[in-house]
């Protein structure tokens, strides 16, 4: 499996336009079901993605590159556009499927028939033909990605041992399966209508490595905001200060 790829996306105007659409019909449906916690989760999502994506990878690093935008649509435009959508619809469905009750196959069949949709719609759209094209030109970041994932597993076995966050090795299994869905579900509906250049060994990759650098993070936030684990941890805070 090569560590150094480009990992591109090209797509029409069209598309934009479908995507903002579907994450407002998706914010409106997480305020219906009471999806509070996810709904949350979902505007870390953007915060985390625009840091990410426009000030370390675009800004910082030059690993996010643009190839082409309409001349109205600045980079900082796109990434706003680009952090709001795919910030708030993967990490807030990640935040459902870590929430009791939720009915988790209908979110996750509402997450893939909804990207699929806008992606093969746009192709067929002819509101706005201006393209966009743009990239991750990865290489050591796969290196780090691969070590970020492992680090935080660690940590759930680690506490998973002590007790803590409701882990055994079923639920840790669990995060880790939500992990990949979210991805994949991303990478296969980009594939299919053609918007994703991308072949089987990163399609592989990133549907393992990509999320499962978060997934772990926002288990631990939304087990950790239940009223008895902050009781526990406190506890052991505590006992630890008193020794």
């Amino acid at each position: 499996m090569q560590f150094e790829n480009v990992v591109a996306r090209n797509f029409d105007v069209d598309f934009i336009y479908l995507d903002i659409i579907l994450t407002a019909i998706w914010v409106l449906l997480l305020i219906k079901s009471n999806h509070r916690r996810a709904l949350y989760v979902g505007v870390l999502g953007i915060v985390v993605n625009f840091i990410i994506d426009y000030v370390v990878w675009y800004r910082t690093m030059g690993v996010r590159v643009i190839y082409e935008l309409p001349p109205w649509l600045s980079p900082e435009v796109f990434f706003v556009y680009f952090s709001i959508t795919y910030g708030m619809i993967q990490y807030s469905y990640v935040g459902v499927m870590f929430t009791e009750g939720s009915n988790k196959k209908l979110w996750t069949l509402l997450l893939f028939t909804g990207w699929i949709s806008i992606g093969l719609t746009s192709q067929l759209l002819s509101l706005d033909d201006s393209t966009v094209h743009v990239a991750r030109i990865m290489s050591t970041q796969r290196l780090t990605e691969i070590l970020v994932v492992l680090a935080e597993y660690s940590l759930l076995v680690f506490l998973m041992q002590r007790g803590k966050f409701e882990l055994t090795w079923r639920r840790i299994g669990y995060v880790f399966g939500i992990g990949v869905l979210a991805f994949f579900a991303m990478e296969i509906t980009l594939l299919v209508p053609g918007i994703r250049n991308i072949d089987l060994g990163n399609l592989i990759f990133n549907s393992l490595i990509e999320w499962n650098m978060g997934a772990p993070i926002v288990y631990l936030l939304l087990t950790f905001s239940k009223e008895g684990n902050r009781s526990n941890v406190m506890e052991s805070v505590r006992a630890v200060e008193d020794c």
